[in-house]
């Protein structure tokens, strides 16, 4: 099967597209529509996150019993009314922040479910190897992100309403088009045992135990979700409005940056695949030039410098898919899906703490002062990992 006729490739494009054009989205309505505190953006941007803390670990049981396409149509398609719904509420009675709560937290849970779901199909996307796979489903994610921050460039045209409706029809195509797909292999490649979900955390932690490079991995998910994730969350939309806030409207182009970088250094690792035989080593390596990098954000003095530095940035994205192809690899196949749900919660789940606590601590200590704390964490956790030896020593998949 081609690239251009995978119907889980189409699926997997429209999923993030939708959600590179959600996270603009998101941003762009909290800190330019509605004007919220860095708290305020904080504690949102951790709300819609919080339920990968409760509710993913549930949908990977869930995903295992009844199958991955049926798990991720359904929620996927709910998460599609949800945004569309409030899109027209918003256009009727404005901001009102009871209702924008709830959203958050239904969009949070539905979402929990969708993303861990979607990523069982990616070691089997194609006959590559779990590796390729893997850097192959990086490279769709890239893409279709920056095709959804290119998209969210129409928001000030869109406005709320125009801009919630039109992610709402994004998710409906992802959730159409992997319902088509002709065979869902979370099924047919496994017989799910009914006693499994009686038994979930014992399994985990003997898999984690007998398994110390996925123990590994999920210990980067970790660093991801407390610092990385929340950076771009928080650290990117208040240096554009504190020091170039007349670019505010422009915010995709942070975004677009950012994904353009992805791509870029996800395309040069991709073609280079099958020379990469230390993965975990080139992450471990990219995580630490991002902790180094990310000192410069107190140096930029022009919008355009910020642009190219979060291009910059935007590589680290790619650590991530260098050593996930090997986590999905390693997984037993009764149990992957409940094994990426607890790689979405590290990564997802403790983004909601690291949001919350980055906002905080911006209004606490100042944004510079924040971004050194940032800075030092991620170099601390990379330090870490290395003296593990369990990432050095990874081959791939």
């Amino acid at each position: 099967m081609s690239y251009l006729s995978n119907r889980f490739i189409g699926s997997y494009w429209f999923w993030h597209w939708g959600e590179g054009f959600q996270t603009v989205l998101f941003t762009w309505y909290m800190s330019i529509h509605l004007n919220l505190s860095a708290t305020e953006i904080g504690f949102y941007q951790a709300l819609v996150l919080s339920p990968f803390l409760i509710f993913t670990i549930m949908g990977g049981v869930l995903t295992d019993r009844i199958g991955a396409r049926l798990s991720y149509t359904i929620s996927t398609l709910i998460f599609a009314g949800i945004l569309i719904s409030y899109g027209v509420f918003d256009h009727s009675f404005g901001y009102v922040p009871k209702v924008f709560f709830l959203y958050c937290v239904l969009a949070g849970i539905v979402s929990a479910v969708s993303n861990p779901a979607i990523d069982t199909f990616i070691p089997e996307a194609t006959p590559k190897p779990a590796q390729s796979n893997a850097l192959l489903a990086a490279t769709t994610h890239n893409l279709a992100k920056l095709t959804g921050t290119i998209s969210a460039l129409a928001l000030p045209f869109l406005l709320a309403m125009g801009g919630f409706v039109v992610n709402g029809v994004l998710m409906a195509l992802s959730a159409l088009l992997l319902h088509g797909h002709a065979k869902d292999v979370t099924r047919s490649r496994r017989k799910v045992q009914p006693h499994l979900s009686k038994r979930v955390l014992p399994r985990l932690f003997a898999q984690y135990r007998d398994c110390p490079e996925n123990l590994d991995i999920l210990l980067g998910s970790v660093l991801l979700g407390l610092v990385i994730v929340p950076a771009g969350y928080i650290l990117w939309p208040l240096i554009l409005r504190e020091n170039f806030a007349e670019y505010g409207n422009w915010i995709a182009l942070m975004n677009i940056s950012s994904w353009i970088g992805a791509i870029a250094i996800t395309a040069f690792f991709t073609r280079l695949s099958d020379a990469i035989t230390r993965p975990g080593l080139a992450a471990l390596c990219i995580w630490g030039l991002y902790g180094f990098g990310i000192l410069a954000l107190t140096l930029v003095n022009s919008y355009a410098m910020l642009c190219f530095l979060i291009m910059c940035l935007g590589g680290v994205k790619v650590g991530k898919a260098l050593v996930y192809g090997k986590y999905l690899h390693n997984a037993p196949n009764e149990e992957r899906g409940v094994l990426i749900t607890v790689d979405q919660t590290a990564f997802w789940g403790l983004a909601t703490l690291g949001t919350f606590c980055m906002g905080a601590l911006v209004d606490q200590i100042g944004l510079n002062e924040t971004i050194y704390v940032a800075s030092g964490v991620v170099l601390c956790g990379v330090t870490l990992l290395a003296l593990r030896g369990h990432l050095l020593r990874m081959t791939p998949a």
